[in-house]
C-alpha cells in the first residue's frame, strides 16, 4: 500500500486525526455551512463517539473546530441533527435565534443489553455553534421500551406549527412532534413491509420537502439506512417518495419498491443541509464514504473515514416515477485548473480512447453511444474498473474493486464485482470526479449516482484510461484537473 498521507483526500471532508463516521447536523446559519459528524478522538476506529465539528463557506475547504459534544454521566452523543431555530421558539435563547442540536444519548451498557441503551437529548448555541450546552431536561425524549431508538432528524414544519423529529424506531422510523422543542409527542411511524430491511434497524433517517423540477407541485422524501443489505452487501441508503401532513408520512410507491440513493459501496447515513437560504434553494446532501463491514479497516492508521463530495439533489418525473437526481456541487467549478475537450471520438475496437494522467483530483464528463454488442471500460486509478457494456439493446455497468493489504475483514469485504441495470441503450452521460481515495461517478444525467472507496497500492501518479474492448463508440469527453483554494 502507499503512504497514508496519499490516500487524504483535498476535497472531501477527513478528520485531521481519529476515526469518523455519520454526518451529523448538517445545518447553515449566518454564511457558514456546518459539519457535525460522529467522531472519536482517541484512535482511528470506532469508540466513545462525540460531535466533531466544522465549518465552511463553499462546502470544499472546511475549518476544523473544537469538539462541539462529548460524552458525559449519561452517555455517548450517538447522531442527530442540529437546526435554527428562528424566532426563539424553544424559549432558550432570549428572544433570539440560535442553534439547536438534536443527538442520541447511548447510555452505559448492561451485561443484559443487546446494545446500548438509547433516548434523545438537545444541546443549544446562542453563538453559532462555537459553545453548546446540554438541556438540564435530558433525554427530551426517553427510550420507549426499544433496543433501536436513535438518530433524530428534527426539523420545524411551518404548515402545522410544529417542530418535527423523524427518529429509528427499529425497523421503522417514528415521527414526534412538539411546539416547544423540549416537550415532545408520538405522531406516527413508517416503514413495516415498505423498501428494504434487513435483520439490523433503519438508521440515519432524513425527512424533506422538495420540488418536482418544472412543476409547481413538491413531494417529500425520506432517507434511511440500511446497514447490511443494500444494493451491494454492506450498508446504503434507500429513499421514498411521498407526503407528508405533519403528522404521517405516506408513500407514493407500492411497498415493495426499493429506491436507493446510490449504487455504490461507500455513501452512507446520508444526511442533507438544513436552513439553506432560499435565495440558494439547493437541497445538498452529503454521505458518509465507507461501508461497516471494512469501515474500521480501511489502510489509513492516524485518520479513518471521509465524507463524499457534497450532492445537489432534485426530484424529476421518469417513465417509472418521481426519481432523485444528483450533481456534484456547482462550487467544484472554482476549482479547476485547466479544460481537455475531445468531441465526436469514433473508433472500433480495440482501440484506446484517452490516457490522462493525473495526480491531485480530475473531473470528467463523457457522452457515449454504443454500439450493440460493445463495452467500454474505464480505469480511473490501479485497481478499479467500470465497464459499460451494451448488449440486446441493454445497457449495463460493472463495477470492479481488487484490493488486499493481510487485513481479513478489509481483504474479503473491500474487493467487489457487481453490475447496475440502466434499461435501454441510448446516449449516456457519465461525469466522474477522482480524489486521492474515491471514485464517484454519475450516470445518465444523475439518475444513477455510484460511490465508491478506492486505495490503489500504485501511485500517487494515476493515469485514467479508456478502452474499447469490443464493438464501436462515439464519444465527446471533456475534463479538467482540480487545484484546492485556486
Amino acid at each position: 500500500m502507499l503512504a497514508e498521507k496519499h490516500y487524504r483526500p483535498l476535497f472531501h471532508f477527513a478528520p485531521a486525526f481519529g476515526w469518523l463516521n455519520d454526518p451529523n447536523g448538517l445545518v447553515y446559519k449566518d454564511g457558514e455551512y456546518h459539519l457535525f459528524y460522529q467522531y472519536y478522538p482517541g484512535d482511528s476506529v470506532w469508540g466513545p463517539m462525540h460531535w466533531g465539528h466544522a465549518v465552511s463557506t463553499d462546502l470544499l475547504s472546511w475549518t476544523h473546530l473544537p469538539i462541539a459534544l462529548a460524552p458525559d454521566e449519561l452517555g455517548m452523543c450517538f447522531s442527530g441533527t442540529a437546526a435554527v431555530d428562528k424566532g426563539d421558539k424553544s424559549g432558550l435563547f432570549g428572544g433570539k435565534d440560535g442553534l439547536l442540536a438534536y443527538y442520541t444519548i447511548a447510555a452505559e451498557k448492561l451485561p443484559d443489553d443487546a446494545d446500548f441503551p438509547q433516548s434523545q437529548g438537545l444541546a443549544y448555541s446562542a453563538d453559532n455553534g462555537r459553545h453548546w450546552t446540554k438541556y438540564s431536561g435530558n433525554p427530551v425524549i426517553p427510550n420507549p421500551g426499544l433496543q433501536d431508538f436513535r438518530d433524530p432528524k428534527v426539523f420545524w414544519h411551518e404548515p402545522s406549527q410544529h417542530w418535527i423529529m423523524v427518529v429509528t424506531l427499529g425497523q421503522k422510523v417514528g415521527i414526534y412532534r412538539s411546539v416547544d422543542a423540549k416537550n415532545w409527542q408520538f405522531s406516527s411511524s413508517f416503514g413495516e413491509g415498505h423498501g428494504a430491511h434487513d435483520e439490523r434497524a433503519w438508521e440515519c433517517p432524513d425527512l424533506f420537502e422538495i420540488k418536482v423540477e418544472g412543476q409547481s407541485e413538491s413531494r417529500w422524501i425520506l432517507i434511511v439506512g440500511v446497514q447490511r443489505e443494500a444494493y451491494i452487501a454492506g450498508s446504503g441508503t434507500q429513499y421514498f417518495v411521498g407526503r407528508f401532513d405533519g403528522e404521517h408520512f405516506s408513500n407514493d410507491n407500492t411497498p415493495e419498491t426499493v429506491l436507493w440513493l446510490d449504487y455504490g459501496r461507500d455513501f452512507y447515513a446520508t444526511q442533507t443541509w438544513a436552513d439553506i437560504p432560499q435565495a440558494d434553494g439547493r437541497r445538498l446532501a452529503l454521505g458518509w464514504m465507507s461501508c461497516w463491514p471494512y469501515a474500521n479497516h480501511l489502510p489509513t492508521q492516524s485518520w479513518r473515514s471521509a465524507m463524499s463530495i457534497p450532492h445537489e439533489l432534485t426530484l424529476k418525473p421518469t417513465d417509472d416515477g418521481l426519481r432523485l437526481y444528483h450533481a456534484f456541487i456547482r462550487e467544484l467549478k472554482n476549482t479547476l485548473a485547466d479544460n481537455h475537450q475531445l468531441y465526436g471520438v469514433s473508433c472500433a475496437a480495440p482501440a484506446s480512447l484517452f490516457d490522462i494522467e493525473w495526480t491531485e483530483a480530475l473531473q470528467i464528463k463523457l457522452a457515449v453511444s454504443l454500439e450493440d454488442n460493445s463495452s467500454l471500460m474505464l480505469s480511473p486509478m490501479q485497481g478499479t474498473q467500470l465497464i459499460l457494456t451494451a448488449q440486446n439493446n441493454e445497457l449495463v455497468l460493472q463495477c470492479l474493486r481488487q484490493g488486499a493489504y493481510g487485513n481479513e475483514a478489509y481483504d474479503q469485504g473491500f474487493p467487489h464485482d457487481y453490475v447496475i441495470r440502466l434499461g435501454v441503450n441510448r446516449k449516456l452521460t457519465l461525469e466522474l470526479l477522482l480524489d486521492r481515495c474515491s471514485v464517484e461517478l454519475l450516470v445518465d444525467e444523475g439518475r444513477y449516482s455510484i460511490t465508491n472507496l478506492a486505495f490503489p497500492e500504485q501511485g500517487p501518479e494515476h493515469t485514467l484510461r479508456a478502452e474499447l474492448t469490443t464493438g464501436a463508440v462515439v464519444a465527446d469527453a471533456e475534463w479538467h484537473l482540480l487545484t484546492p483554494g485556486k
